[in-house]
């Protein structure tokens, strides 16, 4: 809902919601009821890649004339500041959210992936805003790092992967991040001012390529040795089963990317027509 934020009215908000959840329920049950995809911790595929998706689709329609020229759609030295605090609580609330729904023996490990992911991403990004921005880091950088980082390794943080391992996940999502609000968020700021392809979408995708890996060289195959294997029944469901990790897991990116976006498009059809009513009368 970022990519709406004083772009809608209350009812279009209460649309666009009932619509959103309705999708959400929906592919959430193809990714991973139908499909057995593994996402239950974490949840990169149904909420952070389809909430991106979503997202812009439903943006893409209802933004109006440049409005990241308001200047309350921009942000602000105090709020920025301010901003750190949720940045500290993502460490608290982060590992949580990701070993929620794993198996009591895997809680302690996946917290552990998960803040060694945040604390890298948050590390790495002061580092990357010195190669590519010409001011150096701000506090900005720090807090998109440590989001980017968790979004990154909110799945693979239970994929039976070591904590140092981890930690290159975080410096990706945090790269990527960098990279995205360097070069590409200034010409799509109009339909995404709050960065969710920057800090949801692409870090997502880099997510679900590591998934993609681990299930290459280290479930569907043996070219890496991967930790407490023997749980993986428990966090996969369709291990040993008809349909391949690899093949799965792709399957629910493309699901989650393409249900997103199209059900945005067609919410925020609905919520321009509500508007254009309105406007009438």
């Amino acid at each position: 809902f970022g990519a709406t934020l004083g772009k809608v009215s209350p009812l279009q908000i209460l649309i666009i919601t009932a619509l959103n959840v309705t999708a959400y329920v929906g592919n959430k049950f193809l990714c991973v009821d139908y499909r057995g995809g593994v996402d239950n911790t974490g949840s990169l595929y149904t909420t952070h890649i389809f909430g991106a998706s979503f997202g812009l689709g439903v943006s893409l329609l209802v933004s109006g004339k440049r409005p990241s020229e308001n200047p309350d759609n921009r942000p602000r030295y105090q709020s920025n500041n301010y901003a750190v605090l949720g940045s500290l609580f993502m460490f608290v609330t982060y590992p949580s959210f990701n070993c929620y729904w794993a198996p009591a023996a895997l809680r302690v490990y996946i917290a552990t992936n998960t803040i060694m992911a945040e604390l890298s991403g948050g590390m790495f990004s002061y580092i990357w805003a010195n190669f590519f921005y010409p001011e150096g880091p701000s506090i900005m950088h720090l807090q998109d790092g440590v989001l980017a980082a968790g979004v990154a390794a909110s799945t693979p943080a239970c994929m039976f992967l070591p904590p140092v391992f981890m930690m290159v996940v975080g410096a990706g999502g945090s790269l990527l991040a960098t990279l995205s609000f360097r070069f590409i968020q200034p010409s799509i700021e109009d339909q995404d001012s709050q960065g969710i392809t920057s800090l949801h979408l692409l870090p997502g995708l880099w997510g679900a390529l590591v998934m993609e890996l681990v299930c290459i060289f280290g479930i569907d195959n043996t070219y890496w040795s991967l930790e407490n294997m023997g749980l993986a029944s428990q966090i996969m469901p369709h291990y040993g089963e008809q349909w391949a990790s690899t093949e799965t897991q792709a399957l629910v990116t493309a699901f989650s990317l393409f249900v997103g976006g199209l059900a945005g498009a067609f919410t925020g059809i609905i919520a321009k027509l509500v508007g254009t009513q309105n406007a009438l009368h």
